[in-house]
């Protein structure tokens, strides 16, 4: 959608500039193309049905020849008038460069396209701009250097620098270089904002102009960069249409409740449009973001790590980490985030979990219901959990530790079911694949065996019926007066026990001892959750924990910049935060629309993934030109094109 633009079009202020960076403005140039040929195309069906009711009408009561000449020269008009699709047709185009017929159009193929589909997806398929519009910073702000409240002012309207954090995110780029580089100075996007090319060139404002290219010293004054100046004093090209500074501001001012609240009006907005399944299994999982010594009201924690010395000998040493934890609530389905929040990395796993689910069921409401929730042992509080079940009625799966007495309790009666079921000198793995294969079971007891392929070994489980061993499991938790009552019973807990994991990750056992680090002796994994089911319904909804780490965290952190921030303040790490995760579900919401909408093999171009995906992008339109010749159009390579033309080289 990249727009034409005037060069000599004339520098504006803020007055003059903001009637085009409104949301109807907005609107308007996303599609006043496409509005304008629909309402062609209508016009052009109305006249042939008024043509084709004068023609019968001729024919029926024998009209003169005048008459039927002009109806003659109707027909042809209106065959001129019909709004037509181009369709390619390299050959032709070809043959016309070679000719030197008359171009109708020349226009690069390497162009990205990825900004126009978010920006028509959010204005016309979700017509989310009044929430967007709403995001707005306070109306004061406290000035230092006065000591009081004074009036926040600012020269671009919230709309067009909330879509702008937005798209920088959904490119990819959170660092301020990198905002500027691919899409402040960028004038194919600018012009969509409501800047023109002046604009883009030389900067909306004249502010700071006469600091350009310089550099501060030791006392904040603006000196001239000697030759070891910072690198970006020396960057030569377009100013851009604002700077990432301002960008970087207007992100500090953002408030948390503001940004979580349009987070959750678009979340709705999607479960409203039916983009989420009548049942929706979720999954909960929180990822670090760490951030540099000088970020304040940053958290720090103790970690682990493992360093190789000088004799490459491999040894844990404990270090201070800085920063922040984000929580995800993911919908397994679709990759999309439900509810997030941000806090100090200190932070305990189970503390904001009430709220993410609330905050998840209320995002859902009427048009989807959250069925079940997968957590890691990060989450295993009694208190949590029976919360899910009795008043909310999730049916949850969590891992015990391994100290735990229902641990306990479910591997002893394995290892009785074992013993009892054991044939001579049969090994217990070996006992529990003939027990799996036969359809025993011994006191509760029944062993069950998936095989993948003749090569990988079988996945091996136990699923244990009610254990009892589980007075952490109630209101209150494991400290409640509840287990002093004389009348209390413990709650039974079902189990599923994973004998053989032989595609489990090294990284889950060692995500596993830093949940976990009085993990005692080794054994079985343990899969607890309130119901009775079969020992494979509750491992797999477990198993899908693991997409959280990469469709959530992992992909937020390599495609949308999560943890990245313009500027150093929990505000900005708030606002970069919540771009990334709604750049991320735009990006999954508009797939399945793709999915509903488009031919096969655009479905399977999403099935690669963000990055392969965005790679086959540039490697398909790379250096290639699309050439129109009235109604048809050819893609050529430059190389191809100038060769056509007539050009030779030497």
């Amino acid at each position: 959608m990249p727009q034409s633009h005037d060069p000599k079009a004339p520098q504006r202020t803020a007055q003059e500039r903001r009637p085009a960076q409104t949301g109807e403005a907005l609107r308007q140039q996303l599609s006043s193309s496409r509005r304008s040929a629909l309402a062609a195309a209508e016009r052009v069906a109305a006249d042939a049905e008024a043509l084709a009711h004068a023609a019968a009408e001729a024919e029926a009561t024998g009209a003169s020849r005048p008459v039927r000449r002009a109806l003659a020269r109707g027909k042809e008009q209106l065959q001129e008038r019909t709004v037509r699709l181009l369709t390619r047709d390299d050959a032709r185009i070809r043959l016309a460069l070679q000719r030197k017929d008359p171009l109708s159009a020349v226009m690069g193929a390497g162009q990205p396209t990825e900004v126009d589909e978010l920006l028509w997806f959010l204005v016309e398929e979700l017509d989310l701009v009044p929430v967007f519009e709403r995001l707005v910073t306070s109306a004061t702000r406290y000035d230092e250097r006065q000591d009081k409240r004074v009036t926040r002012r600012t020269n671009y309207a919230p709309l067009v620098l909330n879509l702008l954090g937005l798209v920088s995110r959904y490119l990819g780029v959170g660092a301020a270089p990198d905002v500027s580089t691919v899409l402040l100075t960028d004038p194919r996007w600018m012009l969509l904002f409501g800047f023109n090319a002046l604009e883009v060139a030389n900067g909306a404002c004249r502010r700071s102009e006469a600091s350009r290219g310089q550099t501060r010293d030791a006392a904040g004054h603006f000196v001239d960069p000697d030759e070891l100046g910072p690198v970006r004093t020396r960057l030569e090209g377009p100013r851009g249409a604002l700077s990432a500074q301002t960008l970087a501001a207007h992100e500090s001012a953002l408030e948390p409740e503001r940004l979580v609240a349009t987070f959750n009006a678009v979340i709705r907005c999607l479960a409203q449009r039916g983009y989420f399944a009548p049942q929706v299994r979720g999954v909960l999982d929180s990822t670090g973001l760490e951030v540099v010594p000088s970020f304040p009201e940053a958290g720090v924690v103790r970690k682990a790590v493992k360093v190789e010395s000088k004799a490459r000998r491999p040894r844990k040493l404990e270090v201070s980490v800085r920063g922040f934890k984000v929580w995800f609530l993911m919908d397994v389905a679709t990759g999309i985030p439900l509810a997030l929040t941000l806090a100090p990395i200190e932070t305990a796993e189970t503390t904001p979990a009430k709220a993410l689910v609330l905050q998840a069921q209320e995002n859902l409401g009427a048009h989807a219901q959250l069925v079940s929730l997968a957590v890691d042992r990060g989450f295993l509080d009694g208190d949590f959990l029976w919360w899910l079940k009795a008043d909310h009625g999730l049916n949850w799966v969590c891992p015990a530790k391994a100290l735990m007495r229902v641990t306990a309790e479910a591997r002893g009666r394995v290892n009785e079911a074992l013993a009892a079921l054991q044939q001579g000198e049969e090994d217990p793995l070996a006992t529990a694949q003939r027990a799996a294969r036969r359809g025993l079971h011994h006191a509760g007891v029944r062993f069950v065996m998936r095989e993948v392929s003749a090569d990988r070994a079988p996945l091996v489980l136990a699923e244990v019926d009610e254990l009892f061993d589980t007075d952490f499991y109630g209101p209150g938790g494991s400290d409640a007066s509840r287990l002093h009552a004389k009348d209390w019973q413990p709650t039974a807990l079902f189990a599923t026990v994973v004998l053989s994991w032989p595609d489990r990750h090294p990284e889950d056992y060692q995500d596993e001892q830093e949940h976990d680090p009085d993990a005692g002796p080794k054994g079985p994994v343990v899969l607890l959750s309130p119901l009775a089911e079969p020992a494979f319904a509750r491992f797999d909804r477990y198993d899908e924990r693991s997409l959280i780490e990469n469709r959530m965290n992992r992909d937020a952190k390599q495609h949308f910049a999560l943890g990245t921030s313009l500027a150093r303040n929990p505000n900005a790490l708030w606002s970069a935060t919540v771009w990334s995760a709604l750049a991320l579900a735009f990006h999954r919401s508009l797939a399945l629309h793709r999915e509903q909408a488009s031919a096969a093999l655009e479905r399977r171009g999403e099935t690669l993934g963000v990055l392969r995906y965005r790679r086959q992008l540039q490697l398909l339109n790379r250096d290639r030109v699309i050439v129109v010749v009235q109604h048809h159009y050819g893609l050529f390579s430059y190389f191809d094109f100038v060769q056509l033309a007539g050009f030779t080289f030497r």
